[in-house]
C-alpha cells in the first residue's frame, strides 16, 4: 500500500527583501524542471578500464513553471508582470501542503503570460521562474 500527500494547500510566495512575502493567488500547478549537472569527459589514456570517466563541473537548477486561475484585479498576480518587466531578481519560496516542508530560492520571472481566455473555462495565467543558484530544502541545497 502506498500513501501520498495531496498538493492542495501548497503555496508559492515571493519577496523583494527576503522578509515580507506575498503569496501568489489561485495557483493550480507549481512544476520544477529539475536540477541538471554539466558534465565533461575526463577519460584519457591513463583511465583504468574501458569506461568513460565523467566529471561534474556545475549544476543548473533550471526553471519552475506555475499555472493559475486569473483574478484580473489580484495584486499578487499583477506584481508578477512587474517583476517580469523589471528584470527583478526575486526571493521565492514554496511551502508544501504538509505545512512544514519549504523550498527557497532566488530567480527571475523569465516568462509571463498574463491571461489565457477559453470561453468554456476559467481564464488562466502562466509564468516561469528561472532559478538563480540552488534550491534550498529540508536537506540542504540541491
Amino acid at each position: 500500500m502506498s500513501s501520498g500527500t495531496p498538493g492542495y494547500g501548497s503555496k508559492l510566495s515571493f519577496s523583494l527583501d527576503n522578509v515580507t512575502y506575498t503569496t501568489v493567488a489561485q495557483l493550480r500547478k507549481i512544476t520544477p524542471q529539475g536540477s541538471k549537472q554539466t558534465m565533461v569527459d575526463q577519460t584519457n589514456i591513463l583511465t583504468a578500464g574501458n569506461a568513460t570517466a565523467p566529471l561534474a563541473l556545475r549544476f543548473d537548477s533550471g526553471e519552475i513553471s506555475m499555472d493559475g486561475v486569473l483574478i484580473p484585479e489580484d495584486g499578487s498576480q499583477l506584481q508578477l508582470g512587474t517583476l517580469h518587466a523589471g528584470l527583478t531578481l526575486t526571493y521565492w519560496k514554496v511551502l508544501l501542503s504538509d505545512g512544514v516542508t519549504t523550498w527557497s530560492f532566488r530567480g527571475f520571472l523569465s516568462e509571463f503570460v498574463p491571461f489565457t481566455v477559453d470561453v468554456a473555462k476559467a481564464m488562466a495565467f502562466t509564468a516561469k521562474i528561472r532559478v538563480w543558484g540552488a534550491l534550498t530544502g529540508p536537506s540542504g541545497t540541491v
